[in-house]
């Protein structure tokens, strides 16, 4: 019983998970719903859920990230510049960069899933299509 149960363990984890491409870099739907073992039609599903949640958590953070720059440069403005008080506020930037790079990191994600196409970061900084994501 517990030899089937490992064995089934490492069947399962010798499985190929990755999304297949075209040499082209445009999504292989079909190859990909033939790997996982479902329709074409649960992968496109499935491609849109991402799309929605790549979109959300791009707006969340970079939202998130703009309310942490104002905040950081709120205390920049009412911070007395003494050598004690200097580190604090310049130790705060990391996370507003942390913030909007995640956010990037979400929207070109989301640009990969819309157009349906692996993208680099400056494809998609130059596309002419639309660059918010949706």
């Amino acid at each position: 019983m517990l030899s089937g149960l490992i064995a089934a363990v490492r069947r399962r984890s010798r499985r190929d998970t990755r999304f297949r491409v075209h040499e082209d870099r445009h999504f292989d739907l079909e190859a990909t719903a033939f790997l996982h073992g479902i329709k074409v039609s649960q992968v496109e599903g499935l491609l849109q859920s991402r799309r929605r949640q790549t979109a959300l958590s791009a707006y969340i953070f970079f939202g998130s990230g703009w309310v942490l720059f104002i905040y950081w440069l709120f205390e920049i403005a009412i911070t007395p510049w003494a050598s004690w008080s200097i580190a604090p506020v310049l130790e705060f930037s990391p996370f507003c960069l942390f913030l909007f790079l995640t956010a990037f990191r979400s929207a070109l994600q989301n640009y990969q899933l819309r157009t349906r196409r692996l993208a680099t970061a400056w494809e998609y900084l130059t596309t002419s299509a639309q660059f918010w994501p949706s």
